[in-house]
């Protein structure tokens, strides 16, 4: 065997063994990737549910307000007609 052909022998070697290491590396990161985004996907989904439970009750709080207006102003042209009826007889 010639010089040039170990040489090119050990690098083809090298380079397969770099190549290998690389790809289990590669693989092992995806795996770690795939951790990550299942456990930010967990995150998200408590977040989620705390936002929708605190909305809820604000929700109700603001719809009960805004009927306590509506009925002070129902209440208030109520009584100005019955005050301004009788301010006429």
């Amino acid at each position: 065997m010639e010089l040039t052909q170990i040489i090119i022998s050990i690098s083809f070697l090298a380079i397969t063994i770099i190549i290998v290491i690389s790809g289990i590396y590669f693989i092992g990161l995806l795996k770690e990737l795939k951790k990550t985004f299942t456990v930010t996907n967990s995150i998200l989904d408590d977040a989620k549910s705390i936002t929708t439970s605190v909305s809820r009750p604000i929700s109700s709080i603001s719809e009960f307000i805004m009927g306590f207006k509506n009925s002070f102003s129902f209440m208030n042209k109520l009584f100005n007609k019955t005050e301004t009826d009788s301010d006429t007889k």
